[in-house]
């Protein structure tokens, strides 16, 4: 029997409220290298600095700068240049590096030709340089979406875009010794010359591969109807032999943490200049109930996460209209008139915490009771069904602590230098940041070298969500979970 008073602190510390012990869980105590998260200053309102958890976090970085058609001027929208100075010194107060992204989705238009010739270049870096000592930056992250590909739909573009990036970073380089990053796409730059990749080695601190947005294949001529795809895979290459549906081939992957790593890896980057880009924010898709079911919903087949697993009453990657998305959270919007000026249509999505808002999650990131969920063994990533939402309910994949955690074991199983997050916003209570900062070490996650994730040593085998059959095994941070909720039922009967 345990000594009396070791019983009543054991029992304490397993009784304490959540957030208690959340609080004490810091980016200096999870052994990371870089624990980063992009700020989006415009949504201040909702995610105002005060609410910013800096314990969590070594570099948070303000969104965006945007280039202009003028290489010499970077521009700060007018409610940015009077909040940037704010982030900085919040930052600093805290002993967190301050970074200032440029770019963005919306931001890419001009990058091409910022970069196209010396003169060019030069103008560019002297723009940068003035922002980096007019605000006191310790970072500069460069959100190119995407050197030599067509982001938004009116970028420029050219094929000699990945040379004239690394030219300019390399004259940026030897002008400051601040952090350089980029924000990636999961394959690497374009190139036909292989000996120009492993040089962005030399010159950005890090890079991060975005790994979220991948539920749908967005190029032009992709087919209108797709599979309802994860949005934030850890692995894709089970779907090749994912069977699709009415003797179609198998599912195209389309990215996902494991390939976007190996991709990089084999291009020439060290793994330890690589920092896993992670979401806080879900992708729903249109998908009525009667194609969203295997059967009709019951709370026999949809109340918690176990059952679910074992019977699962949600289809698997069923089929929906890529050009109806009805509109996720008040972050999402209802679409507009965008950069090119083409209309573009709600996202779908939602900030992790409207999920947990609106009730479809718990405060802790488990499932609501009642709410339909299928966790996918495939790309180890969760769904929900909101019934209530829209005119006919939606199919959301989505993020939640199991998801961070197993992101996290797979950073340190494959030496990573960290990770960082869309958006700080997204998580206000640091829900999803305390499972992958705790995340332990799990071997079975790492990439192996023909580029597929290493299988996990199985203890028992069950069938899949697509019916093949998988190894189950059981991350030791859930059983350490598992572990701490059943201390105090322990204890007491010790006691």
């Amino acid at each position: 029997m345990l000594p009396s008073p070791l019983i009543h602190l054991l029992l304490a510390m397993a009784l304490a409220p959540a957030n208690a012990v959340a609080s004490s869980i810091t980016a200096a105590t999870s052994n990371l290298t870089v624990a980063a998260g992009w700020y989006a200053g415009y949504h201040v309102a909702d995610a105002p600095l005060s609410s910013v958890l800096w314990s969590k976090y070594t570099h948070v970085i303000y969104a965006f700068a945007t280039p202009t058609d003028d290489p010499g001027t970077i521009e700060l929208a007018d409610s940015d240049a009077e909040l940037l100075p704010q982030f900085v010194a919040d930052a600093h107060k805290n002993n967190v590096k301050a970074g200032l992204s440029i770019g963005g989705w919306g931001g890419s238009m001009f990058f091409s030709t910022n970069m196209a010739t010396e003169q060019n270049r030069t103008a560019f870096v002297s723009s940068v340089l003035g922002l980096v000592q007019k605000y006191d930056l310790d970072l500069v992250d460069f959100d190119w979406e995407f050197p030599g590909l067509q982001g938004v739909g009116c970028n420029t573009v050219s094929v000699n875009d990945t040379e004239n990036f690394l030219l300019m970073l390399q004259s940026l380089r030897a002008s400051t010794q601040i952090d350089l990053t980029a924000a990636t796409n999961v394959r690497p730059f374009p190139t036909t010359n292989s000996s120009l990749i492993p040089q962005f080695a030399s010159v950005l601190t890090w890079l991060t591969p975005m790994v979220y947005d991948l539920s749908w294949n967005w190029t032009a001529g992709s087919p209108q109807y797709q599979r309802a795809l994860p949005s934030a895979p850890l692995d894709d290459s089970c779907f090749s032999s994912t069977p699709g549906a009415n003797g179609e081939s198998a599912l195209t992957p389309l990215g996902s943490a494991s390939s976007a790593v190996q991709a990089w890896v084999d291009a020439g980057i060290p793994r330890n200049k690589i920092v896993l880009g992670v979401p806080a924010y879900a992708h729903s898709f249109d998908v009525n109930q009667t194609s969203a079911f295997v059967s009709a919903p019951s709370s026999s087949t949809s109340a918690s996460p176990d059952n679910a697993s074992a019977s699962p009453s949600l289809v698997p990657y069923p089929y929906y209209n890529t050009l109806n998305h009805t509109p996720g959270d008040a972050w999402d919007g209802t679409g507009g008139v965008n950069e090119c000026g083409v209309y573009s249509g709600p996202g779908g999505t939602f900030a992790f915490f409207s999920l947990v808002a609106d009730k479809y999650l718990q405060s802790n990131g488990s499932i609501a009771p009642g709410v339909p969920y299928r966790w996918d063994e495939c790309s180890q990533s969760p769904y929900l069904y909101a019934a209530d939402h829209g005119p006919h309910g939606v199919l959301i994949s989505y993020v939640d602590p199991r998801t961070f955690g197993v992101r996290g074991a797979f950073v340190r199983a494959n030496g990573l230098a960290g990770f960082s997050m869309w958006e700080v916003g997204g998580d206000p209570d640091g829900v999803l940041l305390d499972a992958i900062l705790t995340a332990p070490t799990n071997a079975s996650l790492s990439v192996s070298a023909s580029g597929s994730v290493d299988p996990a040593p199985a203890s028992t085998a069950s069938h899949g969500s697509s019916g093949a059959a998988r190894a189950i095994c059981v991350p030791a941070w859930t059983l350490g979970l598992a572990l701490l909720v059943s201390i105090p039922t322990l204890l007491l009967a010790l006691a």
